[in-house]
């Protein structure tokens, strides 16, 4: 008898789910070559969270860098508790470098107590929680760059910089220009787990509704300014106006489901 490995689908929506990114430094290689994931030092860590309860989207944007009074060890701490407050975490090439990079610096670091990290870094990786959106978008295949799917599907990234300009801004002190940047791509991940979710699941409402909630919620947070550009990107303009209809035909149905159950208990209560 045949046995299938196919992995399992991947298509449930989750209840919360948290997108982050990490920004590193490493020495340099004599080659010039990126240099081996174990010699990279987690300065910087992006979180965006987003939970639906009750068709309702709440989302919940911040980056952390390891400056002043916030060290390596505190953005280990986050990580460990955002993970564990969310049903999937979703990286992109998270399995292979940021997830492998956080439990190390947690070893590090001296912190074996991490439940939720050590899970994520350890997550099969054809299970369910941990989404690594560079394999998931090639198959399992050859991998590419986040960019490279996101300028495809009309979601900013790299708009100020980029990571080969992570070390350079470290040296210099701009710490805010990293922090802003970390977090840009976290929320770029976020959108493009909603874009794949959406499809793999045939629901064009899984990504119009919550991206329609994210336009608004970055609109109405003043700490989340720099990051207007998701307000104003194609796939955002695109999703807007059909998320409108979208809750105006979900309205329409609870309204429908409820008069009718109405008379039906008129019915059942008649003489």
């Amino acid at each position: 008898m045949r046995t299938s490995m196919r992995p399992p689908s991947r298509a449930s929506a989750a209840g919360s789910v948290l997108a982050y990114d990490i920004e590193t430094i490493a020495p340099q290689t004599e080659d010039g070559s990126f240099p081996p994931w174990p010699l990279h030092k987690p300065i910087a860590i992006g979180f965006a969270a987003a939970q639906c309860r009750n068709g309702v989207w709440a989302f919940d944007i911040e980056a952390l860098i390891a400056t002043g009074d916030t060290e390596e060890a505190d953005l280990i701490r986050a990580a460990d508790r955002k993970m564990a407050a969310a049903d999937i975490v979703t990286g992109y090439n998270s399995a292979q470098f940021d997830a492998l990079v956080l439990r190390l610096a947690a070893q590090r670091c001296r912190l074996f107590d991490l439940k939720a990290l050590a899970d994520h870094a350890a997550a099969h990786r054809y299970g369910g929680n941990h989404h690594d959106l560079a394999d998931l978008y090639a198959s399992y295949g050859r991998k590419v760059s986040l960019a490279a799917i996101a300028d495809q599907i009309g979601i900013p990234v790299k708009t100020d910089v980029s990571g080969g300009d992570v070390a350079a801004l470290w040296a210099a002190g701009e710490h805010e220009r990293i922090r802003r940047y970390v977090m840009e791509d976290a929320v770029a991940t976020l959108c493009l787990y909603l874009a794949w979710q959406a499809a793999r699941s045939a629901d064009e409402a899984a990504i119009t509704r919550p991206m329609a909630a994210l336009a608004q919620h970055i609109e109405a947070t003043p700490g989340l300014q720099h990051l207007r550009t998701f307000v104003d990107c194609s796939l955002m303009r695109w999703c807007r106006p059909r998320a409108l209809k979208a809750e105006i035909a979900a309205a329409l149905k609870r309204v429908t489901a409820r008069l009718r159950q109405e008379e039906d208990e008129r019915a059942f209560m008649a003489p």
